[in-house]
């Protein structure tokens, strides 16, 4: 008569090899799969840039009206910024290229030293009014920075010289980064014995720019700016990417 306990641990001894090469081969499969099918990548950055000669000078004029009396300060302030504001409108800047960035109206606070103690009085009213115009034609920025300079009792800042964004060649320069990518990369697969393969993923960097040009500041009240030069100059875009390429 068979043994029954024999018998059992045979049977649990098979189980258990039948159990550990069912593993090994699942595991051998899952590895081999994830070798075939989960390519070997890099992630290489690139970058492009371009010059391009500044289109828009920007300038921003501040008016100040002072007075012991509010109303007249504002009302001194209305007329002021009412002419300005016709002024450069007279030379041919379009409405959309005019904007009022901020009106303060305050009293000024004087201090004042008495019995050899500090304390502060009510002063004049100040009222302020700051406009900021852009001229796209920078042929006629020499002229728009004399005009300027010679608005009595203001400060005025400026030309600030930029480009047109609409101008930027966008395209150009993410195709110009990718191909940079792709020549960092080449030779980063050549250096361990391997090739290029297809991209895997582009990361799209933000456009950067760096202005140049010219910035004036002219002192409040400054008279006459006939023959001041403005020179356009130009601004560097930059583009930045980061591909990832499969390695073969």
């Amino acid at each position: 008569m068979p043994d029954n306990n024999k018998l059992i641990n045979v049977s649990l001894l098979l189980n258990i090899f039948v159990s550990i090469v069912f593993a090994a081969l699942v595991g051998t499969g899952v590895w081999y799969l994830f070798k075939v099918l989960t390519p070997q990548t890099i992630s290489v950055s690139g970058s492009s840039s371009s010059q391009i000669t500044n289109q828009i000078a920007s300038y921003s004029l501040t008016l100040e009206v002072s007075d012991a009396d509010k109303a007249k300060a504002v009302e001194g302030l209305s007329e002021r910024s009412k002419s300005v504001t016709q002024l450069i409108k007279d030379f041919g800047i379009p409405e959309e290229d005019i904007e009022t960035t901020s009106l303060n109206i305050y009293q000024r606070q004087d201090s004042v030293y008495r019995d050899g103690v500090t304390t502060y009085e009510l002063g004049d009213w100040f009222a302020s009014y700051t406009i900021n115009t852009k001229l796209r034609d920078l042929t006629r920025s020499e002229d728009l920075t004399s005009l300027l300079a010679t608005v009595e009792g203001a400060s005025m800042w400026g030309p600030n010289l930029t480009i047109d964004d609409e101008t930027i060649d966008e395209e150009g320069l993410l195709n110009a980064a990718i191909e940079d990518a792709r020549s960092k990369g080449t030779a980063i697969a050549t250096g361990v014995g391997k090739k290029l393969g297809r991209v895997i993923q582009i990361n799209e960097g933000s456009a950067q720019y760096m202005y140049g040009g010219v910035k004036y500041d002219m002192a409040s009240g400054m008279g006459g700016g006939a023959g001041i030069p403005v020179e356009p100059g130009s601004t560097s875009t930059y583009k930045n990417v980061t591909v990832i390429f499969e390695l073969k």
